[in-house]
């Protein structure tokens, strides 16, 4: 039996994350490239500008802010709001031996190319049964 921990490289597991977070906003997708050995971190963010972006890494933490400032009009007031216009910051855990490749935010999709770095350590474990039968 083998473990693959690629599976948990972006800190999901960890309790304190999902008690310390808004889990929910925004919603972003995680696609591995199985073949590349690459990830793409793809965070939803309709109707955001770049300059109201801000990603920061620092070490094994990768830092998403938004900043989104309400621009209605004095006479103007919202009948129903929908989209979110709040602000917003999204911490993601990565491996030590993950490295952010490229950035683009296009169709308001906010995409992050992340790879292994060359010294990556990463190794699929075999686990043995213990029924040593020698």
């Amino acid at each position: 039996m083998t473990i693959d921990f690629s599976k948990i490289w972006l800190g999901m597991e960890n309790d304190w994350y999902m008690k310390n977070s808004d889990t929910s906003y925004p919603r972003y997708n995680i696609v591995e490239n199985t073949v590349a050995g690459s990830f793409r971190l793809e965070i939803a963010v309709p109707g955001w500008q770049q300059e109201e972006l801000e990603l920061i890494q620092d070490k094994t933490e990768l830092l998403v802010r938004g900043k989104k400032e309400q621009k209605l009009s004095q006479e103007e007031q919202f009948v129903h709001q929908g989209l979110s216009l709040k602000s917003f910051e999204r911490k993601f855990i990565i491996n030590a031996d993950i490295q952010v490749d490229d950035v683009e935010l296009a169709n308001g999709l906010l995409t992050i190319a992340l790879s292994r770095t060359p010294n990556s350590t990463r190794k699929i474990l075999e686990i043995n049964s213990g029924n040593n039968s020698n």
